[in-house]
């Protein structure tokens, strides 16, 4: 009897081993697999940069506003500077690039804009589709929220004479608003102030 309890416990001691064995071998594993470095992993950094070198290849890439309006054809024409800075101005004032940051942080593009200029002054601002060009479908929030802001906008002549004009402005992505990873730097101390004797 004494040797089948001795038995018995030898089996249990020896399954608890194998089974401690077992466990352990799977931890070290899941832990290889969890320390492994994806080869193609890249730094925010690094990933900063690309997404700011495609930003920038979608801004050059845009068509410009007299090809833009050259395409829409007989009727439109470049809208004058002054006409193109105060657009400019009052798109930048809107939430319309804020609420596209939002969705993604990296967006960026160039907005042709639609400027009827009537007898009584601009009496149509809205987003021409042909000359849009945006770094994500983000931009899609942009274009309709600046539609409907648009429609606030009240313009008198002086912006030019009646006219289908065509202007552009362009929406950068500002890596600067991203958060960076950062390493600490010491501050330099200042130097004991030197003191002259009489």
């Amino acid at each position: 009897m004494r040797s089948n309890r001795l038995n018995h416990l030898e089996h249990v001691l020896l399954c608890s081993l194998f089974a401690l064995a077992a466990c352990g071998g799977d931890k070290s594993k899941d832990d290889a697999n969890t320390k492994a470095v994806n080869p193609n992993a890249i730094s925010p950094d690094e990933y900063r940069k690309r997404q700011q070198a495609f930003a920038d290849s979608v801004l050059n890439a845009a068509k410009p506003a007299s090809k833009v309006a050259e395409q829409l054809g007989k009727g439109y024409a470049v809208g004058p500077v002054a006409l193109r800075d105060t657009i400019a101005s009052l798109a930048q004032n809107t939430n319309c690039f804020k609420t596209g940051r939002d969705t993604d942080p990296y967006l960026a593009g160039t907005v042709s804009i639609f400027a009827h200029m009537a007898v009584i002054g601009v009496d149509l601002i809205q987003v021409q589709q042909s000359g849009t060009k945006w770094t994500s479908a983000a931009g899609d929030l942009v274009n309709a929220c600046l539609d409907t802001e648009a429609k606030k906008w009240k313009l008198d002549m002086r912006y030019g004479k009646p006219a289908a004009y065509i202007v552009q402005i362009q929406f950068r992505s500002d890596t600067s608003m991203i958060p960076k990873q950062t390493t600490a730097v010491p501050k330099p101390t200042a130097a004991a102030p030197v003191t002259k004797k009489p």
